[in-house]
């Protein structure tokens, strides 16, 4: 029972505790409200989920793909128990595999791209294309004088970009046949850059031309893109 003239002291564990009862939002200083806190009665909600993370880096040039990682998100944490308060957060989601570039050829030796004719025995004509994957082409070495007993001539070049590693292989038709042969051993070239040179004797009067397929082989290298962007340049006539 009260006695007159004295303060009654209540607890300030009963003062918070009655707070709580009346559902004040009210917290005492220094406190900080945890992940996936629960409520002052019941199981706790559950912690956020983990973000989802992404980075991708695109690449460009012909049938290059781009770099990419991701991760899922994290499922939500576990509500707390019963009256405690307590609920663990949820873990954020770890990254994915990263995504090797396609360095895959778009085309077959028989689908060969077409980059023009030069010629064997005439001129300096010469032709340059780039890519950044494997890659098959044609090129037709025209015999231009077929007059006069000469000889006939061929050249290609590979050029590799710093770090990356792709050959060049040589695939020669017969003579005198209107199509490529992509049914014969193929030949490597040697050297850096890779190269690849020919003579033959042009018979006068008869047709000497001939196709060449040249196949752009990746080898090693772990570049995307214009980094990995290699140049091939072909020439007729290099005795010329």
């Amino acid at each position: 029972m009260h006695t007159p003239g004295r303060h009654l002291l209540v607890p300030a564990l009963l003062l918070t505790l009655a707070a709580c009862a009346n559902g004040t939002d009210d917290l005492l200083p220094g406190y900080e409200e945890q992940a996936g806190g629960g409520g002052s009665s019941g199981g706790g909600e559950g912690g956020a989920g983990g973000r989802d993370a992404s980075a991708s880096s695109s690449a460009s040039a012909s049938s290059s793909s781009s770099v990419s990682s991701s991760g899922a998100g994290g499922a939500g944490g576990e509500g707390g128990e019963g009256g405690s308060g307590e609920g663990l957060g949820g873990e954020g989601g770890g990254g994915g595999a990263v995504a090797e570039c396609d360095r895959a050829a778009p085309n077959t030796c028989a689908g060969a791209e077409n980059i023009g004719s030069v010629s064997g025995d005439e001129g300096s004509d010469s032709w340059t294309v780039t890519g950044t994957t494997s890659e098959w082409f044609k090129v037709y070495v025209a015999d231009d004088n077929q007059i006069f007993t000469s000889t006939e001539s061929f050249k290609a070049t590979l050029t590799s970009p710093p770090g990356m590693n792709f050959d060049l292989v040589v695939y020669q038709g017969m003579l005198g046949i209107d199509a490529p042969d992509c049914f014969v051993s193929g030949v490597r070239a040697q050297g850096t850059p890779e190269s690849f040179m020919i003579t033959w004797n042009d018979v006068g009067g008869q047709e000497d031309g001939t196709w060449f397929v040249l196949e752009v082989r990746y080898v090693e290298g772990t570049s995307c893109g214009e980094d990995a962007r290699w140049t091939l340049e072909v020439k007729g006539n290099i005795d010329g």
